[in-house]
């Protein structure tokens, strides 16, 4: 069963990133194809994941407790909803141009040219709020659903599992985000491709109401594995409570996920300047640039996961991690000041395969952190 759930949550990730990619479309071709317009749409699906991770994880801890069977349906009812509002968004995207034009005006500048008053910009992000912030939030929940029907109380093996739900949903991602620009939207256009992915939330839907009766009427037990002789951290994993509680540890933990997920962001739209000026201005670029980026992400945790299960004192290998993305990022930077980008790129493609792998190592180093935080919180908090 566990593995239909990862296949489940595979699709999820598909559809999750054709929603990203389109929406990164339309909103460019409402409010200007600039990487303005991706930032937007990148920081409010950001913003509703953590949000919803937050609280849904939240509820699902105390639903556990009470209920840890109903968590998979609850996850099914999530999907069934993402689909919904998927399909509601493709039917308002249409008209986002005229409220947009609706709440815009123009000033001019001291060089005598109009541009779009501060009023204007805000205006416009809180109509990406409202139209994508409650749907990512549902996105978010997702993960933190199936975490924890997945881990239930053994955190000797959360890590593992957690790093490979987070893989293979990374996995669809990749696919998803690559198959919109070259196949779904030349092929069905903006709206029948939204109709694809809401096609996949309901099949992830329709797959957990099918496993939750499963367990319910005792067909199919819960996830469990094979019994073997306890270590000292199956020990110590057996007296750690429902929820731990708030500790230095917790708080130095979030503190770096914060911080790595801030440079993580930020050096996604710093890339995706930069391939700009590499490949050109034209759509792909973005699905490219994080097709790669989601493929070093989905490996990394695997990576990280895998490790973790053979090594100790995951805090220090936590700091080695972020080390390794530094220096990645840093050397990436440096190829890509030497000399005139755009000529280089189109003189040597070999130059511009070199930056690609740059990103997926990049992407790599910070993924492996996730599996390297939820073992030293297993373990210390």
């Amino acid at each position: 069963m566990t593995g239909l759930i990862y296949f489940l949550f595979f699709c999820s990730g598909l559809s999750g990133l054709i929603y990203q990619v389109v929406w990164v479309r339309v909103f460019g071709n409402v409010f200007g194809n600039t990487v303005y317009s991706a930032s937007l749409v990148i920081a409010v699906f950001m913003l509703g994941l953590g949000v919803g991770s937050w609280v849904v994880g939240t509820w699902a801890d105390r639903r556990y407790a009470a209920r840890p069977e109903s968590l998979l349906k609850t996850y099914g009812y999530f999907e069934l909803a993402i689909g919904l509002m998927g399909l509601a968004i493709s039917v308002l995207l249409p008209h986002l141009g005229r409220v947009s034009a609706l709440v815009s005006s123009y000033l001019r500048d001291p060089g005598g040219w109009y541009v779009l008053s501060t009023a204007s910009y805000l205006a416009r992000g809180a109509i990406a709020i409202v139209l994508l912030a409650p749907i990512t939030m549902l996105m978010g929940g997702t993960l933190t659903l199936l975490i924890r029907h997945l881990v239930g109380r053994d955190l000797e093996v959360g890590h593992w599992r957690i790093a490979v739900l987070y893989g293979v949903n990374t996995a669809g991602a990749a696919l998803g985000c690559i198959l919109t620009d070259f196949l779904l939207v030349p092929a069905a256009g903006l709206q029948g491709t939204q109709m694809f992915a809401v096609f996949f939330n309901i099949v992830a839907a329709a797959g957990a109401f099918g496993l939750a009766g499963a367990m319910a009427s005792g067909a199919t037990p819960a996830p469990a594995r094979k019994k073997k002789k306890p270590s000292i951290s199956a020990v110590t994993a057996q007296t750690i409570p429902l929820s731990p509680p708030a500790s230095s540890g917790l708080a130095w933990t979030s503190l770096a996920l914060a911080l790595s997920g801030f440079a993580a962001m930020g050096m996604e739209i710093l890339w995706f300047r930069h391939f700009t000026l590499l490949l050109g201005e034209f759509r792909a670029v973005f699905s490219l640039l994080l097709t790669v980026i989601l493929i070093g992400i989905g490996a990394g945790s695997l990576a990280g996961g895998f490790l973790l299960r053979r090594i100790a004192r995951p805090a220090q290998w936590l700091m080695v991690v972020q080390g390794f993305f530094v220096a990645s990022t840093l050397l990436g930077l440096a190829v890509a000041s030497l000399g005139n980008i755009k000529d280089a790129a189109f003189a040597n493609p070999a130059y511009r395969a070199l930056n690609l792998i740059w990103r997926e190592r990049c992407g790599s180093c910070g993924s492996m952190r996730d599996p390297s935080c939820w073992r030293f919180l297993s373990l210390r908090c």
